[in-house]
């Protein structure tokens, strides 16, 4: 209570300090505290603004006409939107469009095709490799994943693969596991046609609408929109690129758990050969890792990492230690999943360490009475602020491939031992952040919301709450609460330090509590025993205020650093 007071003190916080039902000790802030603050931010976590466009952008429908990307937030329904998968295949996917910020700030990106795109600095862009990079960033000749649409001499949809150059039929994507079959006759029955008249039609193929003329900041201001697409993270806008969406991981697999008989200690095998745990790196860095196009600003992050940058580059695609985990788990209907968790490595800790040195000097040298010395602050408009901000997102950018890259190495061993090495496409995708800091409206103000250990759960946002080695998992769709700042619960928040874990548990004990799952059962993860984290039960029965379960997992086969 104490320290929940001290943050709750401080004179920028707006209206209160949220405390999800996981919370317990942390540095400075409590873990599991939501802090919404004006103008000034604690740097005390790593995180990504979510970025967005203005309303009159327009977005392809698989009924072949477009629509302004406001005109499907206010009439709140489902969708479906063209999306990109980790191959390079475009599909059909659901998707919600929402308002997300009021009077945002814009830049204008211009593509080779002529169309402009009015979007806020932070949100990202599909690259032609499938990696994201942030709008401000991008630099004229940048290729981006382009969208080609036609229709033909009979007025149906035609989309163009990437991968390959062929023109398919859009009826031809509702093989997609993900659309029902009520919501695909409806589809297919009213709106496959399309007319010529209202289809966002290409002139150009192949070499036209997907680089990138120029970006130009704009003076004005707008609310502004997105969508959440849970499945892929990206969706395609009529402009003719793809962007990536509002967004531990986690994905719904087409296997069923009687698929992994005998197989799990050869899994764990190969994950832990092919996945560096703990302070371990990859020897060398893979061709997806290299192209990641955020390298080229590793140059202008703080001084104070300069030095590591061969590091970082050889621990992206590494899971790390303490609670981070990779997990085969199984839901009530016997459907595999597959979740990891995990963050930015050491370079993410090592640019909070700095600026978080460099606040409390600040503080030191205004002589600010602060009630904890970690609770140091930047101001907004200031050259510290900024460069934090700046630092910031490239630590959340980092963290969020370094989960895509492992996860996609995770998904192509368990393809491998249950399909023979035949990629299968995920049922449904979640990605969440936490630990990260935003720009948000709430009670009708846009504030900073920095969520310590808190997953965002907005209306019909897709969040993970994990438990411990042997406890259960669960998946979640938010419920909006804006007394909680729309945010729930990361997990199930520890009951004991580590230290005391060590202390009072046995080695039997871990044993027993992991009975069932295939696991490291040795000392070396004795602080990581379910019985140091709070029931995770209790947890999610405290928050059914905040969000819904969509599925309970439990874990057969869990890998920790």
């Amino acid at each position: 209570m104490k320290m929940a007071k001290n943050v709750a003190s401080l004179p920028f916080v707006y209206k209160h300090v949220a405390l999800m039902p996981d919370v317990h000790l942390g540095k400075g802030a409590l873990v599991g505290s939501v802090i919404a603050t004006e103008d000034a931010v604690i740097p005390a976590a790593v995180g990504v603004d979510i970025g967005c466009f203005t309303g009159n952008t327009l977005v392809p429908l698989v009924d072949g006409k477009s629509y302004p990307i406001q005109q499907l937030a206010e009439e709140k329904k489902a969708i479906y939107i063209y999306t990109c998968t980790p191959t390079g295949r475009i599909v059909a996917s659901e998707a919600i469009a929402r308002k997300t910020r009021k009077n945002a700030p814009l830049i204008k990106v211009i593509l080779d095709n002529g169309e402009e795109i009015k979007c806020t600095p932070d949100h990202q862009f599909m690259l032609r490799d499938g990696s994201y990079i942030d709008a401000c960033h991008l630099q004229s000749g940048t290729s981006l994943m382009p969208f080609y649409s036609k229709t033909d001499k009979d007025g149906y949809t035609l989309i163009q693969q990437n991968y390959s150059g062929i023109w398919q039929k859009v009826d031809d994507f509702f093989t997609n596991p993900g659309i029902n079959e009520k919501n695909l006759n409806l589809i297919q029955t009213n709106t496959i046609k399309s007319t010529k008249t209202t289809h966002n039609h290409r002139k150009y193929q192949h070499s036209y609408n997907h680089k990138v003329v120029a970006v130009i900041p704009l003076s004005v201001t707008e609310d502004v929109y997105c969508l959440t697409v849970p499945e892929y993270a990206n969706f395609a806008i009529s402009a003719g690129v793809f962007v990536h969406n509002c967004g531990m991981a986690a994905i719904k697999t087409p296997y069923k758990a009687d698929q992994l008989e005998g197989k799990l200690k050869q899994i764990r095998s190969e994950i832990e050969a092919t996945i560096p745990v703990g302070f371990e790196q990859n020897k060398e860095a893979d061709k997806t890792v290299t192209n990641w196009q955020n390298w080229r600003n590793f140059k202008h992050l703080h001084k104070g990492v300069q030095k590591l940058e061969a590091k970082a580059l050889k621990q992206m695609g590494s899971l790390g230690g303490g609670n981070h985990f990779i997990e085969v788990c199984l839901d009530t209907n016997n459907q595999i999943w597959l979740m990891l968790h995990s963050g930015s490595r050491h370079i993410g800790n090592k640019l909070a360490q700095c600026h978080i040195g460099t606040a409390k000097e600040l503080a030191k040298l205004a002589n600010l009475s602060l009630p904890d010395p970690d609770l140091a602050y930047f101001v907004a408009g200031t050259e510290e602020f900024a460069a934090y901000w700046r630092d910031l997102q490239w630590a959340q950018n980092y963290a969020r491939f370094n989960r895509d890259v492992m996860m996609q190495r995770f998904k192509q061993i368990i393809d491998k031992h249950l399909a023979g090495g035949k990629p299968n496409k995920p049922l449904l995708s979640v990605n969440c952040h936490h630990n990260y800091a935003e720009k948000e409206l709430h009670f009708g103000q846009e504030v900073y919301v920095t969520r310590k250990g808190a997953v965002r759960a907005r209306e019909e946002d897709y969040g993970i709450i994990p438990g411990s080695m042997g406890a259960k998992s669960y998946i979640v769709k938010g419920k909006g609460n804006h007394d909680s700042y729309c945010s729930c619960a990361h997990g199930a928040g520890r009951l004991m330090s580590r230290i005391k874990a060590k202390k009072q548990f046995t080695l039997d004990d871990l044993i027993e509590q992991t009975k069932g799952v295939e696991c490291r059962k040795d000392k070396g993860v004795l602080d990581e025993i379910p019985g140091a984290y709070k029931p995770i039960e209790k947890v999610i029965n405290q928050q059914s205020d905040l969000v819904e379960v969509v599925a309970t997992l439990k874990q057969v086969l869990c890998i920790k650093g």
